[in-house]
């Protein structure tokens, strides 16, 4: 089945900001077209979209196939545990783009970023359900997983969704996780050098972006990247040996521009 995401009549709005909103792609609530319909929702940081991200993206999929509605993988930029919470290790594991790009390739309609600051982390979590699930997506279906929380203090969990989404017309769909899968061990794997271990979490290989100029691409801080050595790696579709040096990658041939590189093994 194929959704059609509904859009306003032509005349309604100016062409710049109809194709902005209509895009699929949200920086914040404001961004959120006024004429948005009833969605089915995924909620969750999705930080590297693993296998187990993939099995709640799978199932809002299944739901917004069986009704005939477009599926909105909302997110959060930065990670909420640099605001709120014990300090620990967050370095993304894809860029939010790439994320993004990720979601619509698994079968996401549009992907909501949400900002995530102190005010978001005061949110109370009845107050989160109305302004984002109801008012802004229109929800008929909210799917995390079964441990996810959200709200001030974490105070809301799969139960407090279900009892809101009876108030709200919509259903929580709490999915169990897959084990040993998260983006915790995918950056604990990827800084040891582990990048098979990191595929086979991932369900593909671990890639970077990197800006060339010439034979000494770099990466952007605020990326995952295994320690200084050679790797295996296929830049493009073509294979090839790649070192890194901090955040550069050298690489044979003189690339130009933006540069997808996966990093598949490390030679030991």
């Amino acid at each position: 089945m194929t959704v059609t995401l509904e859009r306003p009549p032509s005349g309604t709005e100016s062409g710049t900001e109809s194709d902005a909103a209509s895009g699929g792609y949200w920086h914040g609530l404001d961004e959120v077209p006024w004429w948005w319909g009833r969605s089915v929702v995924t909620l969750g940081v999705f930080d590297g979209l693993h296998r187990g991200h993939a099995r709640l993206l799978d199932r809002a999929v299944e739901l917004g196939r069986r009704r005939g509605l477009p599926v909105v993988l909302t997110t959060f930029d930065p990670h909420p545990a640099t605001v709120a919470g014990p300090a620990r290790d967050t370095t993304p594991v894809v860029t939010l783009e790439r994320r993004a790009e990720l979601a619509r390739a698994h079968g996401a309609d549009a992907v909501l970023v949400l900002p995530f600051d102190g005010e978001v982390a005061r949110t109370p979590a009845v107050d989160f359900v109305r302004d984002v699930l109801v008012r802004a997506l229109r929800a008929t279906d909210v799917v995390v997983g079964e441990n996810f929380r959200f709200g001030h203090r974490g105070a809301g969990d799969v139960r407090l969704l279900r009892r809101l989404g009876a108030r709200h017309d919509f259903t929580a769909h709490g999915v169990p996780l897959l084990p040993g899968c998260s983006s915790t061990r995918v950056r604990a794997l990827v800084a040891a050098g582990d990048l098979l271990g990191a595929r086979n979490v991932l369900g593909r290989p671990h890639r970077v972006l990197a800006r060339a100029d010439g034979a000494r691409p770099t990466v952007p801080d605020g990326v995952a990247l295994p320690p200084d050595g050679r790797y295996r790696a296929r830049v493009g579709t073509t294979p090839t040996v790649v070192e890194v040096r901090g955040r550069t990658l050298l690489v044979a041939g003189r690339p130009q521009g933006t540069v997808a590189v996966d990093l598949l093994e490390r030679i030991r």
